[in-house]
């Protein structure tokens, strides 16, 4: 693993990940980048063995981002770099072709075993993760449903609301996730007949109760 790019638009995210990696593996060659199209771009010049990416970052703040890297280059190893609950997330971009998930509260040094586990193993999952993913291998989906509601929503359905609940309004989040207006409203009234909710601070109360499950 000689080629490592990081996205993230934070300088000091930036900046305290390339020291941990460059500990562990002081040959290879690190790249940054600040925002999605800065990703795209680069993705495009030249060839990285590993993407280390933020999934809140400016024009990079869904699903969808995983699919559209793996279609410029398919052998990159996507690692998820976030403050997105591990619970909610991991298990969706793992399944949309990320390599692992890393919380970013966790230690700077879960940050480096990721990295090595990718490189030797290809794939990378915490310890809760693998927990989460053996429960749903072994649980039918209607018994997941019912342990957890947050289950019962689709990937873009969690990327909207995880927008409702930090306060945003239909028109900033049709821009941010460049939908029209209509079709997040639509995502909005499936989500709260999904979840059982009729305002937005149900909705941020059954995430606070349920996200970290």
């Amino acid at each position: 693993m000689k080629k490592i790019l990081i996205a993230d638009d934070h300088s000091i995210v930036r900046l305290g990940a390339s020291v941990i990696i460059k500990e562990s593996m002081p040959e290879c060659v690190i790249t940054q980048a600040q925002d999605y199209n800065e990703v795209l771009k680069l993705l495009q010049e030249e060839v990285f063995d590993l993407l280390l990416l933020d999934i809140n970052m400016p024009g990079g703040n869904n699903i969808r981002v995983v699919k559209e890297i793996l279609e410029i280059q398919e052998s990159i190893k996507i690692l998820i770099f976030s403050s997105y609950d591990e619970s909610l997330y991991a298990l969706r971009y793992i399944e949309a072709g990320a390599a692992g998930f890393v919380n970013k509260s966790t230690a700077m040094a879960e940050l480096s075993n990721a990295i090595l586990t990718i490189k030797e193993r290809g794939k990378y999952m915490s310890d809760e993760v693998k927990d989460l993913y053996v429960k749903k291998l072994t649980q039918s989906k209607s018994k997941l449903n019912t342990m957890n509601p947050l289950s019962r929503l689709s990937n873009r359905e969690v990327d909207v609301a995880k927008y409702l609940i930090q306060g945003h309004g239909i028109i900033e989040v049709s821009t941010t996730l460049d939908l029209s207006p209509s079709t997040v409203s639509t995502y909005k009234s499936r989500i709260f007949e999904k979840l059982n909710v009729s305002n937005i601070p149900e909705l941020i109360e059954i995430f606070r109760i349920h996200s970290a499950n």
